[in-house]
């Protein structure tokens, strides 16, 4: 195990239309998508997942998407790992193309169905879509291939991705667009190195378990669902998110970061280390010591060296821009 773990970027739902079209005819979903790309610098991450619904209803925009994130990757220095949604075309040429699979080690039943290695990490990612259902589905040809390639433990565990959940929406309106069936999947899942199953498809963030397992499905890119809604209505707001994910010796967390400003800052304040109080478990003061330590900054993965990364976009090479 990579001794100070592992940090990923898990984006979800970006929901591109072709350049200049608004999503509901007010969401600008290049710009979103190329800002949570942006806004991943700060955490320096050892790789991004988007876990589906790169375009919104089955747009051809898949060229420009990979050209996104190839710039992307190259700019954070990781690799940028994308699996398809229910709203996807995964068997377009442009979806195999080498920008969407090129950190592939190998390959599954079909387009969406790969293994990466990001240092000793290993993360595989499923298609779920069950074209013409409302729910996901694996099929028995997928769960045989997951079942044969976690057979052999990675190094450093591995991370599931896909991109209808395994667990229930809070909403009574989005019952059964999960994944159908997760039983068959907690069944291959028991007793094997996997660590953590990252998910979108609600557009709201929820955790929860597939039997030993830790489930994160993340909130959306593109919009988020209003979970005040009335009964029987699916109503959607503006919000735009990713999610940080750590992985350490036997740990798992997952945290919602938006992307838009919440609401007015209320206190602004220095930070204090624990350490600089003036005796052991003493509170300081709000204001009254500053630390001179600085924070700790995370170490990347075995074979991706950190090197200093500005906020994208940057003044040399290509930035990460909405085309």
């Amino acid at each position: 195990m990579n001794g100070h773990g592992y940090t990923l970027i898990h984006l979800t739902d970006t929901h591109l239309r072709h350049p200049g079209e608004l999503l509901f005819g007010a969401l600008d979903t290049w710009a979103r998508t190329a800002e949570a790309l942006r806004a991943a610098a700060r955490y320096r991450p050892d790789a991004v997942v988007v876990t589906g619904d790169i375009a919104d209803c089955g747009r051809d925009i898949y060229a420009g998407a990979a050209g996104l994130f190839a710039r992307a990757g190259r700019e954070l220095g990781c690799p940028v790992i994308v699996l398809p949604g229910n709203h996807d075309v995964p068997g377009t040429r442009a979806w195999t193309a080498e920008e969407f699979t090129g950190s592939r080690t190998d390959t599954g039943p079909g387009p969406g169905d790969d293994v990466h290695f990001v240092g000793g990490l290993r993360l595989i990612t499923l298609d779920s879509d069950d074209p013409g259902q409302p729910a996901g589905r694996l099929t028995g040809e997928q769960l045989h291939w997951l079942d044969t390639v976690l057979a052999e433990p990675a190094p450093d565990g591995t991370v599931l991705a896909l991109h209808h959940p395994p667990v229930d929406s809070l909403l009574p309106q989005l019952a059964g667009r999960g994944l159908a069936r997760p039983a068959e999947l907690a069944g291959v899942l028991a007793g094997t190195d996997v660590r953590a199953v990252l998910c979108g498809h609600y557009h709201h963030a929820v955790s929860g378990r597939l039997g030993a397992v830790p489930v994160w499905a993340g909130p959306a890119v593109s919009y988020g669902q209003d979970l005040l809604a009335p009964p029987g209505t699916v109503q959607g707001v503006d919000s735009s998110w990713l999610s940080v994910i750590r992985l350490g010796e036997g740990s798992f967390s997952a945290v919602p970061v938006p992307l838009q400003p919440a609401g007015a800052v209320v206190f602004s304040r220095n930070a204090v280390h624990p350490q600089t109080t003036a005796h052991p478990g003493a509170v300081p003061a709000a204001g009254t010591i500053r630390s001179d330590r600085p924070l700790p900054e995370p170490i990347r993965a075995p074979g991706h060296p950190y090197r200093q990364q500005p906020l994208l976009p940057v003044a040399e090479g290509e930035p990460v821009a909405a085309p």
